[in-house]
């Protein structure tokens, strides 16, 4: 059993009593790219327009229009979107079978990552059909959408279950675990710290590695390296930041780990593709 949970993205998603949330995601939007992260709630990605690069398990995933992911709690996952619009629908399947027996038994193995499906449903099949209803059930919140949801994130369930298509995959070394839990380390410490100056000296020592060894595994997991990740992080929180706040733009640079303004918007702009100012200006 494998269940990657010991730092986790620290957000609620949707209610006690109704524990899924949906995020409808466009390149106006200030998280549009996915930094890697994880919860304990599974997550639904569906594809509206474009093309999304998946990146789980230290593996890239090709996601286009119509096609889902279902991401099991606990695993370490980002993304990349080009030219795309997507939704995602984080959600709570323990509560939801939660005094469901015969339901608890037979999809443990699953949410346990005892058994793995593949990462991209594809569009058309009938996973990616009822999962995209899910998610249309949970965008437009009609009377009752709450039992539309829950019914067809279970049929989705059902369905790959009744398919019984599992991935086949090696039983996990203690090795393995321990690596996952290393970069998660690292990612959490990125997350507390990136207001603060962080060197690779820094992050690599949350791995107990060395520097080296450290570049090399670390952008097999992220297909980016420690210090392009981190720029990367900074970059999108300037970006919330930008939207949500009132804050001059060398405040939210200096605030975002940046101390030097000019670099700031040199690097902005490689990851944005237009400077802060003109982010700023055309209303993102």
């Amino acid at each position: 059993m494998m269940k990657y949970i010991d730092f986790r993205e620290q957000r609620e998603h949707g209610t006690k009593e109704f524990p899924a949330a949906v995020y409808h995601v466009t390149s106006e939007h200030p998280r549009y790219n996915m930094i890697h992260h994880w919860h304990s709630e599974c997550e639904l990605i569906l594809v509206r327009e474009g093309r999304f690069d998946l990146s789980t398990d230290g593996k890239i995933f090709e996601l286009d229009e119509g096609d889902c992911s279902l991401i099991m709690g606990g695993a370490l996952h980002g993304g990349i979107p080009t030219k795309c619009v997507y939704d995602c629908l984080v959600f709570d399947m323990n509560a939801f079978i939660k005094g469901v027996p015969g339901c608890n038994a037979a999809i443990q193995p699953l949410l346990n990552m005892e058994k793995k499906i593949s990462a991209v449903l594809k569009k058309g099949t009938e996973p990616a059909t009822i999962a995209a209803a899910a998610v249309d059930a949970m965008l437009t919140k009609q009377s009752g959408y709450e039992f539309y949801v829950i019914g067809n994130i279970m049929s989705m369930f059902g369905s790959i279950l009744s398919a019984d298509e599992f991935v086949t995959q090696a039983e996990p070394t203690i090795g393995d675990i321990k690596k996952v839990r290393k970069f998660k380390k690292v990612l959490t410490y990125i997350e507390e710290h990136y207001k603060e100056p962080i060197t690779l000296a820094d992050m690599a020592k949350q791995c107990g590695m060395n520097r080296n060894y450290f570049c090399r595994a670390f952008k097999e997991y992220t297909s980016k390296t420690p210090v392009e990740y981190l720029n990367y992080y900074r970059i999108e929180s300037a970006c919330e930041q930008i939207v949500g706040t009132d804050d001059k733009l060398i405040d939210i640079a200096m605030n975002c780990g940046f101390n030097d303004y000019s670099y700031f918007i040199k690097v902005f702009k490689n990851h944005k593709g237009v400077t802060p100012r003109d982010y700023c200006r055309k209303g993102f």
